[in-house]
């Protein structure tokens, strides 16, 4: 204990400041005093499967990816961890983020469409990885003794997505759940020392806890969900300046909204508001900037995300070549939405060249082949692309017809099997496992994998739990 209070101090002096240090190296702990990190895992890889069945999950893979990359940095800065961090998109307007012990953080859309900048994002990550990570809500509840493992999965599932839960009881279920102010002091400093070594700017933080003070301030009948669990006061505020050596007011430089993000927010914006007035912001934005190729990007991305072919392809074809912003990508998706597979297959595999690592170009790529019955290609493509992003459920499934309509049954049916898993679609997928199973030699690579997905689904139907 003494040398990782020796490492704080060195860190935080770098950051700018020590207060508060001597409580924080005596209140961390290494892990829960009742429970164990296995413990943690289960509750959290049980929560991942009943988040499928019950939450409203984004599946936009560049949603995903961009909360994954800022979380995923986050964690890369911090060392050896004892979980595997897990991060998703909750399809819901309303301000609001929670982890789950074991690894998993839930974002709503509503928090990354009312960040300002990737400092924000990584502020509210890094603060629910500290949470994990200092084991709060295990403690929290070890203390108290009153919630059993069913009740807490619950809880749990009413906070991260309020609607499941009815009205007050959403809400209470949240007041119970309620980081204590130790706790949440604790997230913060610890959060604001992992965004410093991650790369990102702690002010960022303070910045978005302003907002939520603000908004408690002047619209407390609308009260986001985040500040139920995560109680914000002027204290927190505070104290949080002085250990950053900032202040709200200071004129330090804000970083602008990264691309990344801005594309992020119009596609949660498309999934939780009226496309009518989502096209009328980005065609406004566009209309005053008409030299500004990003702008006219994000205007034609609104008209693809809201089914407006045409008009999307109209605005893609306008944006400036060589410039800040490549629209090759989206306009070869929208020539594939357009029945037009040879202009798309062409568009598509330049970005794949451009941008190898992206999966969703990859992914599309795949389905211009198969549509123009280059089966082997495609299946490469559909390969690469769930390589890059293993929850692309859409890649697993046209993977899995694709291979089983070449008679890779074997994989076919594995790759159905992960689609309905992701799908949240338990039995089914455990049908799909059962089948391939057979189909590969036994103590082989993809044969141990589903021995071990046939376990573990077996395991949580028959418990509803992992152990």
């Amino acid at each position: 204990m003494r040398r990782v209070c020796g490492l704080l101090g060195r860190c935080w002096r770098r950051v700018g400041g020590v207060v508060l240090l001597a409580w924080l190296c005596l209140g961390m702990r290494a892990t829960p005093a009742g429970g164990s990190v296995a413990a943690e895992q289960d509750l959290g890889t049980t929560f991942d499967m009943e988040a499928r069945k019950e939450l409203p999950l984004s599946d936009d893979v560049d949603v995903n990816r961009y909360v994954a990359r800022v979380g995923q940095k986050i964690v890369a800065a911090l060392g050896d961890q004892p979980f595997n961090y897990r991060f998703a998109v909750v399809r819901d307007g309303r301000i609001n983020a929670f982890a789950v012990p074991g690894g998993s953080v839930y974002v709503n859309a509503g928090l990354l469409t009312a960040a300002g900048n990737d400092d924000e994002v990584a502020g509210v990550l890094a603060h629910e990885i500290a949470h994990v990570n200092g084991h709060h809500l295990v403690r929290q509840q070890e203390a108290t003794q009153v919630l059993n493992y069913a009740t807490l999965l619950g809880l749990l599932l009413s906070v991260v997505h309020p609607a499941i839960g009815a009205g007050a009881a959403a809400a209470n279920s949240a007041v119970q759940l309620q980081y204590r102010r130790e706790f949440e002091q604790e997230a913060d400093y610890v959060g604001a020392r992992y965004v410093h070594q991650a790369g990102y700017e702690p002010g960022g933080m303070v910045d978005f806890f302003k907002k939520m003070l603000d908004q408690q301030r002047f619209g407390p009948t609308a009260m986001p969900p985040y500040l139920l669990s995560h109680p914000l006061t002027d204290a927190r505020i505070t104290n949080l300046e002085a250990v950053l050596h900032r202040h709200q007011w200071d004129r330090r430089s804000r970083q602008p909204v990264s691309l990344d993000l801005a594309r992020a927010q119009l596609l949660l914006r498309v999934q939780t508001e009226a496309a009518d007035a989502v096209l009328a912001a980005y065609w406004k934005q566009a209309a005053s900037r008409p030299e500004d190729g990003r702008a006219r990007y994000l205007l034609g991305l609104a008209y693809f995300a809201t089914g407006a072919l045409e008009p999307a392809r109209e605005t893609f074809e306008t944006i400036p070549q060589p410039g800040e912003v490549d629209g090759t990508r989206e306009l070869g998706r929208t020539w594939l939405r357009l029945r037009q597979p040879e202009k798309a297959r062409d568009l598509l595999r330049r970005a794949t060249e451009r941008q190898p690592d992206d999966p969703l170009a990859h992914h599309e790529l795949a389905k211009a082949l198969d549509a123009l019955n280059a089966s082997d290609d495609a299946i490469r493509e559909y390969e690469r692309a769930v390589q890059l992003a293993p929850g692309l459920e859409e890649a697993h499934y046209n993977l899995g017809m694709l291979a089983g309509r070449s008679g890779r049954l074997g994989e076919g049916f594995y790759h159905l099997g992960v689609a309905l898993e992701l799908r949240g679609d338990f039995d089914k997928a455990l049908s799909q496992f059962k089948k391939a199973e057979p189909l590969f030699p036994a103590g082989s690579e993809r044969a141990q994998v589903l021995q071990g997905r046939i376990s573990e689904l077996s395991t949580y139907l028959k418990h509803g739990r992992l152990r």
